[in-house]
C-alpha cells in the first residue's frame, strides 16, 4: 500500500482542522468564562449599590422625619406667640379705646371739648 502525497495532504487537513475546531472550542470557552465572571461582579456591584442607594434613601427618609417633626413644633410655638401677641395687642388697644372715651366723656362734660374722630 503506497501512500502519496495527496493523502498524506488531505490527512494531515483533517488533523489541522480537528486541532483548529478544538482550539475553538477553547477559545469560546475562555471568552464564555470571562464573559461569566464579568456579569458575575456586574450584578454584584449593582445589588451592592442598590443595598447602598436604598440604606441612604432610609437614612434621608429619617431625617427628613425627623426635621419634619422638628419643624412641625416651631411652627406650632411660633403660631402661639404670634396669637398670644395678637390678643394682647388687641387687649390694649380695647383698654386704650375705653380710656379714650372715658377722657373725651370727662372733657366734653368739663369744657365742652367734642373730639373729631367719631369712632370712639
Amino acid at each position: 500500500m503506497r501512500i502519496d502525497d495527496n493523502t498524506i495532504t488531505v490527512v494531515s487537513f483533517f488533523f489541522m482542522l480537528a486541532g483548529a475546531v478544538y482550539r475553538l472550542g477553547q477559545i469560546e470557552a475562555s471568552i464564555n468564562s470571562r464573559i461569566k465572571a464579568v456579569e458575575t461582579s456586574v450584578l454584584s456591584a449593582i445589588d451592592q449599590l442598590k443595598d447602598n442607594v436604598a440604606d441612604r434613601l432610609y437614612l434621608l427618609e429619617k431625617e427628613l422625619k425627623v426635621h419634619t417633626t422638628e419643624y412641625e413644633g416651631k411652627k406650632e410655638h411660633y403660631d402661639y406667640r404670634i396669637n398670644d401677641f395678637d390678643n394682647r395687642l388687641e387687649h390694649k388697644f380695647k383698654r386704650l379705646s375705653n380710656l379714650i372715651k372715658q377722657l373725651a366723656g370727662f372733657l366734653n362734660k368739663e369744657s365742652g371739648f367734642v373730639l373729631r374722630d367719631d369712632e370712639y
